[in-house]
């Protein structure tokens, strides 16, 4: 649940990614640790935290209701009693019970009845050669400096779950859960693990192996202060039936239950030295995996290239969902920073597909005219998705002056022509985001247009903010002399570079300077995680099927606990608190239904609107990738319709009857037709010109 950098702009931000150093340590370079035991004492020392906390909630709670006057904050008081009254009548986080203790009128689900996903048509084998711009700052999926974007890669795309929702469909299918079945009072699911299961280690998939996530998440080794908060605050319990069955428990009912309490296994044999030094002693470790890729340490080079290899005889291989997907037996992501570089070594043939920048125009459709294309050797694709658009635009830090005014962050909106960059710069490929809960298909899109550009109405909200005077360089000051000044912190890249510029141009029409602050990735977000910034040109994605305001938007992320200092190391890079947003922020997390979803993250969104505190930047509906002809694809949909970046759902392969017939062809002089192809899930069509 985590945010992550946005498919289509992975490239212009690439925000996760820091630089540590790029030698690592192996695992004989660590002491000997066992940390078995401190697991095992885990469990009951957490039950015990959780029964304090809600015994303490039950005896302190009613004193402060009964204190509160504001009629909003006694009933957010009187729910939190009576959630912590309920659950103190099964207060355990972590159960250990036997077979007999599941009900018997579950009605257990196996989602056999949804389609089959990828085609039939797809072979297995070959390498596919593809690049990142920077080396992955560790393997580790947990901890310091593992959202980086690399992870989607080696996790978030491939690794097994207990269920996941059908990309077409929308509906819960079996991953290492075969079965699933939700309780009447919609918290808890219980599941039970397909009995072929396995780590590509070898040893198979237990229910311990999630218990073992849960204590990690909630571990203090891993600097992980979201999944400390998360897995304390939205689960209630987990529970062992035996080796293949358990059931997790939400504090709260919620729609998609399956889906909420759905998560990875996390192998206890590999963490048996989990511990104080976790971070360093697994930084560059290779996890055993239950899905279909793993990596292998030989195929680690460091500052060069990561390789995923497919797990052979991968236990789903076979599996209705997944026969027809991860077709590659090699993924090398190959480091390469230069722009220029990758486009060069692509039409070389050294690289199999190119999908990061093909949503830069002029990379689209100046620098793909080549006699590649025109020759039919690589082909064009561009499909359009179902997936919410980016968070992208200006996250501007309220704690700061001149930021801290409203008038001067409505001036902002105003004077920040993010349409004339999607008109000139972007070509029109884009279209302007104009809310945060935008392209969530179960709760409609708000009813809210972000502000346009207009020098009167920023000039207006100026002149309100005590910004009256015009410079003799076009810049507005106040009585005090002071200069309507802003610095926006940017990635140092060409594309993000030239859409600043052009921001910075159009906004001196309005009296507002635009300072333009680039920093490679690292500095960049490093810089903005610590709300060192004014204004942040960021672009945060998550995915669906709802939105979470809460990360970026509630209070207790915006301050340390003297209320002024921002508080470093938090998604809220707008140092944002409102008590208004808190409680929809609360209420769209703890919401029962669809209907309770969309109240809350709309009225967040008004809110977000009303004061001006995020500029909504762009977004694109679809995507664009280009692939020598070898690289195939499901020939009648190429992808599915909920897909954030086009290998994700690696329903592609490679056809090495195809690649020898290509490269004959090149030195023999024999072209094929061009190939620019367009699918639009909508018309349920795909063309080829």
């Amino acid at each position: 649940m985590k945010y992550r950098v946005h498919g289509v702009l992975r490239w212009f931000s690439m925000l996760l990614v820091t630089a540590l150093g790029v030698a690592g340590l192996s695992a004989a370079d660590f002491p000997p640790y066992d940390g078995t035991k401190e697991r095992d004492a885990f469990w009951s020392f957490y039950n015990k935290k959780v029964l304090a906390g809600l015994q303490s909630q039950e005896k302190d709670l009613p004193a402060q209701i009964a204190k509160e006057a504001d009629a909003t904050k006694k009933t957010e008081l009187e729910a939190q009693l009576a959630m912590a009254r309920e659950r103190l009548k099964k207060p355990e986080y972590f159960t250990f019970a036997k077979p007999e203790d599941v009900p018997a009128d579950l009605q257990w689900e196996d989602g056999m009845d949804e389609p089959e996903i990828g085609d039939a048509n797809a072979k297995k084998g070959g390498t596919l050669r593809d690049y990142v711009p920077s080396f992955p700052p560790t393997l580790r999926v947990l901890g310091e400096n593992s959202n980086s974007s690399f992870r989607s890669y080696q996790y978030d795309d491939v690794e097994m779950s207990l269920i996941n929702l059908h990309p077409e469909t929308g509906r819960v299918i079996p991953c290492v859960a075969k079965q699933w079945a939700v309780a009447p009072d919609n918290r808890t699911v219980y599941f039970r693990i397909d009995p072929d299961a396995t780590f590509s280690d070898g040893t198979p998939v237990e229910a311990d192996d999630f218990f073992n996530h849960f204590y990690m998440q909630l571990s203090e080794y891993p600097k992980n202060p979201f999944g400390n908060e998360w897995y304390g605050s939205n689960y209630a319990n987990i529970t062992r039936y035996d080796a293949r069955t358990l059931s997790i428990s939400l504090t709260e009912p919620k729609p998609l239950a399956p889906y909420f309490v759905s998560a990875t296994p996390m192998s206890r044999h590999f963490y048996r030295e989990f511990g104080p030094d976790f971070e360093q002693r697994y930084q560059w470790r290779c996890r055993p995996s239950a899905g279909p890729y793993v990596i292998h340490e030989e195929d680690i080079q460091f500052g060069r290239s990561v390789t995923l290899s497919r797990v052979k005889n991968w236990w789903a291989r076979d599996k209705k969902f997944y026969q027809h997907r991860f077709n590659v037996d090699r993924i090398v992501y190959r480091v390469i920073r230069l722009q220029d570089k990758v486009l060069e070594l692509f039409r070389q043939g050294e690289l199999d597909v190119e999908q990061l920048m093909m949503g830069i125009p002029e990379y689209w459709y100046e620098k793909l005219e080549i006699p590649e294309v025109h020759k039919g050797y690589i082909h064009k694709t561009k499909f359009y998705n179902i997936w919410p658009g980016s968070h992208a635009g200006l996250w501007l830090n309220c704690a700061v002056p001149p930021l801290n005014n409203k008038d001067v962050r409505l001036g902002l909106s105003y004077a920040t022509n993010y349409q004339k960059v999607i008109d000139f710069d972007l070509r029109g490929d884009f279209q302007r985001l104009n809310s945060f809960s935008e392209g969530f298909p179960l709760i409609g899109d708000p009813p809210l247009k972000a502000r346009p550009f207009d020098v009167q109405l920023a000039r207006e909200h100026f002149a309100k903010a005590g910004y009256t005077k015009l410079g003799n360089d076009g810049v507005l000051v106040n009585d005090k002399g002071q200069r309507l000044t802003v610095t926006i912190l940017h990635r140092k890249t060409e594309i993000v570079q030239k859409v600043m510029q052009r921001l910075k141009e159009e906004a001196i029409k309005a009296g507002l300077e635009y300072k333009l602050e680039g920093l490679e990735s690292t500095s960049y977000f490093q810089k903005a995680t610590q709300k060192k910034h004014q204004a942040a040109s960021v672009a945060f994605s998550v995915t669906p099927p709802i939105p979470d305001h809460y990360q970026a938007w509630h209070s207790k992320d915006a301050f340390m606990e003297d209320g002024k200092t921002p508080k470093p190391n938090t998604n809220n890079l707008t140092s944002f608190a409102d008590p208004r947003m808190d409680k929809f922020c609360e209420d769209e997390r703890h919401a029962t239904s669809i209907e309770a979803i969309r109240v809350a993250s709309w009225g967040a969104d008004q809110i977000i609107h009303d004061e001006a505190a995020w500029i909504p930047g762009y977004e694109q509906n679809y995507f664009r990738v280009a692939y020598w002809r070898w690289v195939k694809w499901p020939e009648k949909t190429f992808n599915v319709a909920v897909s954030e970046m086009p290998m994700s759902n690696h329903l592609h392969w490679i056809d090495e009857d195809v690649k020898r017939e290509t490269e004959a062809a090149i030195r023999s002089g024999k072209t094929f037709p061009e190939t620019d192809q367009v699918f639009d899930h909508n018309l349920k069509s795909g063309g080829t010109k």
